[in-house]
């Protein structure tokens, strides 16, 4: 609990069998769901995980052509959430209780997510597709309408340009398609394109005795030129949440690691990449209010949970102000450092540092940083954010003979904001 709210571990940016490029591109076809198993999967590693809030963004083609209530995937035992008399979103039913929230969006262009509706009054499926393909103020005043948030996936290939014009409620601080896509990662990223296939391997072979899910340090990176273009506008003064996405399909790496599982299963990539969302409630208006104020942080919970991570200031009224707030000059900001959970191993520790950001042109300066709780005066107006940095250091027990190969800095958590002015 966060003074009163819950946190919500949270998927944003994630494709079910509806998506055309899912399930190895044959998860929806010829107006039917082809691959039960893939959505199994997809089912199967929301429970696994206890997820507690899904913005699933299936692409235009095909979720333009069923109606909303298909598009949430309602099961037996599935609790359909009613407004006005009409399916909004989906209480997904897990085998031990624990429920997920459901709700549709679509990536195409843009990334209109947590609808409750599909957007402009059609159901023609071409008409519809163009809506959500859309990059007319039209188009996004239909997703705003049907109560939807305006996001930007894949952030590292739009201009600045593009980004402004958007008019976004967030955008992606990091994709991690983008960094196992060979193209993105040498015409985006500037990266080696296939320079993480050799260590990936190593974790198909049982013989090596890795942990599978560990096999993201194979190419787990900062996503720079996105991160760059959410400081720039950042700096201009615009109030844009940043999220992180996890963009599975299970269609990018079908390679079995050595669990017998696929390296880009839906549950591996969730679990590489997941935001806390600060919500009131698990409901639609209770995570489309986190989102919109960037109430959240980005976190790869695979290295452990960062628990009591936190980054608040004083407010105006004396109480606390929280990500997505806006301060006067002279308050103080705070950061709580995350720490492990106890069960998990850490002997050798983990290096943990903790880095407080100011916004500005062309990415972040740092301002302060250590090794535990930040205490830090603005005495500058400028949009501030928290890296939460990790060599991960207890997992080199796990890797053997690897570990030097795979071990480097990642980034554990990133925060949003607070504003002051």
């Amino acid at each position: 609990m966060r003074r009163g709210r819950s946190i919500a571990r949270s998927t944003i940016h994630v494709h079910s069998p509806l998506s055309h490029d899912a399930c190895d591109g044959a998860g929806w076809v010829d107006g039917a769901l082809a691959a039960p198993v893939c959505l199994s999967h997809f089912r199967a590693a929301l429970c696994a995980l206890h997820i507690d809030a899904v913005m699933m963004t299936d692409h235009a083609g095909h979720v333009n052509e069923v109606s909303f209530e298909q598009a949430l995937w309602i099961d037996a035992g599935d609790e359909p959430v009613m407004q006005e008399g009409a399916i909004v979103a989906n209480r997904m039913a897990c085998p031990d209780g624990h429920r997920v929230l459901l709700t549709v969006g679509s990536e195409n262009t843009h990334m209109p997510i947590a609808l409750s509706r599909h957007p402009g009054d059609t159901t023609d499926p071409v008409e519809l597709g163009d809506i959500y393909d859309g990059t007319d103020p039209e188009s996004i005043a239909a997703w705003r309408a049907a109560g939807g948030l305006v996001w930007q996936a894949h952030t590292e290939g739009r201009t600045l340009e593009q980004l402004r014009t958007a008019t976004l409620d967030g955008l992606e601080l990091y994709n991690l398609h983008a960094n196992i896509d060979p193209r993105i990662r040498e015409e985006r990223l500037g990266l080696d394109p296939t320079g993480f296939v050799a260590d990936l391997l190593f974790f198909t072979r049982p013989a090596f005795r890795l942990p599978p899910d560990l096999a993201v340090m194979a190419f787990l990176d900062v996503n720079r030129p996105g991160l760059n273009s959410w400081d720039t506008l950042l700096a201009e003064g615009l109030h844009i949440a940043g999220s992180g996405g996890c963009d599975a399909h299970e269609n990018a790496l079908p390679m079995e690691l050595s669990d017998g599982e696929r390296a880009d299963s839906y549950r591996r990539m969730m679990y590489w990449v997941e935001n806390h969302l600060l919500v009131d409630e698990v409901s639609l208006d209770g995570v489309r209010d986190a989102l919109d104020k960037g109430r959240f942080y980005v976190t790869s919970e695979v290295f452990g949970s960062p628990l009591d991570f936190d980054f608040t200031s004083d407010s105006a009224g004396g109480g606390v102000a929280e990500m997505g707030d806006t301060v006067a000059v002279g308050a103080t900001l705070r950061v709580t450092a995350p720490h492990l959970p106890d069960f998990v191993p850490q002997d050798p520790p983990p290096v943990i540092s903790l880095h407080l950001i100011r916004a500005q042109e062309g990415g972040g300066v740092e301002v302060a940083s250590g090794p535990g709780d930040l205490e830090h005066v603005a005495t500058e107006a400028g949009a501030y954010r928290v890296e939460v940095r990790m060599t991960p250091e207890h997992t080199r027990p796990m890797l053997g003979t690897r570990a030097d190969t795979l071990m480097h800095e990642i980034v554990w958590v990133y925060s949003n904001p607070i504003f002051v002015e």
